[in-house]
């Protein structure tokens, strides 16, 4: 069977799995969540974000009611990146909510205009802490204006509704956008890049494009739409989604490593088909790496770096590998101890950015001596290269 079969078989077999129709937007309702407006700032990424968090923690938090602060995520990704302005790429949005969290709308509300200069105060702070450092993001397309969502991704989308997660998702947009429905695929010269969204629902339909549409939340109140909400088919969403994202809560700190390894000062053991080296990511936003470094891999196919780092103290962890993506980077695989991990990861962005966690499981680490492998098994059609990064290794304790 050729690659593109097993894909296909893949989201077909998503598809047959999946309940022919999901709607959040009851239990939107019943947490007292409604439709917000951004008004003329162009913040609508952190709308998005924002609004995935609100239900997220209304659901596990029992915080009905309670409306979350984008001005205070705004903040928050302009001091956790370094930037500045109201713009906000998907992955600088969750790095602002992981390192800082986010307070109530009642503590930083909303302003009509961009305020460079405005600051939270240290109550909202202190609030926003219960939020911060205790999310896991799952990435499932990282930002490409020239990589259509493919049938998996699509499925994927559909899969995290199904078990009851809002999907963040930047598109391009019509220039002249009539009435709520997107559901006809517009030519590219009809489209700009671009708006964010949340996906709240869907609904197999064989009479629409694509074959069915998802339910979204728009930011332009609840007067705008149905109560806020439109139609996006998925023909619309294969052809013009960027990026998309779910979020999941963990416990508090949950994302704290016990112990972090930089990968730029790790030791380079092996390596076939690939230089590593340091590098600084000045010019990318350096505050979004920790330390403001990466070990960068420059690779060719079947390219591999064998790792080396030293436990301390024994015990069971969760692994985690902090990993950059960007335009000219494959897809990956990793072995720890010479056991390889399941999965693989494709670190294709049409930025560099950094790719978040990439888990690697739970494991029973020794005192002493260990590996990590990283190969460069294939890529994305649409990048230039085999490359990827490493930013850093974290053992969590598991719980």
């Amino acid at each position: 069977m050729t690659v593109a079969l097993a894909w296909l078989g893949i989201a077909l077999a998503g598809f047959a799995d999946l309940p022919a129709k999901v709607d959040l937007k009851p239990q939107f309702q019943d947490f007292g969540l409604t439709a917000r407006q951004q008004g003329n700032r162009d913040d609508c990424s952190l709308f998005a974000v924002t609004g995935v968090v609100e239900y997220e923690t209304a659901r596990h938090l029992s915080k009905k009611g309670e409306r979350l602060s984008e001005e205070f995520l705004i903040w928050a990704s302009d001091k956790a990146s370094g930037q500045t302005g109201d713009q906000a790429m998907f992955w600088k949005a969750v790095a602002g909510l992981n390192t800082y969290g986010v307070c109530s709308e009642e503590r930083m509300p909303y302003g009509p205009k961009t305020r460079a200069q405005r600051r939270p105060s240290p109550q909202a702070v202190a609030e926003a802490r219960e939020l911060a450092e205790r999310w896991q993001v799952d990435w499932i397309k990282r930002w490409s204006v020239d990589r259509r969502l493919t049938d998996r991704q699509l499925v994927e989308i559909k899969q995290a509704l199904a078990h009851g997660h809002p999907v963040a998702c930047g598109l391009r947009w019509p220039k002249d956008l009539k009435g709520f429905g997107l559901l006809n695929v517009p030519t590219p010269n009809q489209v700009f890049d671009g708006h964010s969204i949340m996906f709240v629902g869907y609904e197999d339909s064989p009479g629409k494009p694509g074959g069915g549409a998802f339910t979204f939340r728009n930011s332009d109140g609840p007067n705008w739409g149905q109560q806020g909400y439109g139609l996006i088919s998925y023909a619309y969403a294969k052809a013009y989604a960027n990026d998309a994202l779910w979020l999941r809560l963990e416990p508090p700190r949950s994302e704290v490593p016990t112990v972090r390894y930089e990968g730029e000062s790790m030791r380079v053991l092996a390596a076939s088909g690939c230089q590593a080296s340091p590098q600084r990511m000045n010019g990318f936003s350096p505050k979004l790496w920790s330390h403001g470094e990466q070990l960068f891999c420059n690779a060719k196919k079947e390219g591999s770096v064998r790792l080396g780092f030293e436990v301390r103290k024994p015990g069971h962890y969760r692994v985690r590998m902090l990993g950059t993506a960007g335009p000219d980077f494959g897809t990956i695989a990793v072995a720890l101890d010479g056991r390889n991990v399941p999965g693989a990861f494709d670190l294709y962005c049409g930025q560099v950015a950094p790719a978040g966690g990439l888990e690697l499981g739970t494991h029973d680490l020794a005192a002493g001596s260990h590996t990590l492998r990283i190969t460069a098994i294939g890529k994305d059609s649409t990048s230039k290269g085999f490359s990827f990064g490493v930013d850093a290794l974290d053992l969590i304790a598991a719980r």
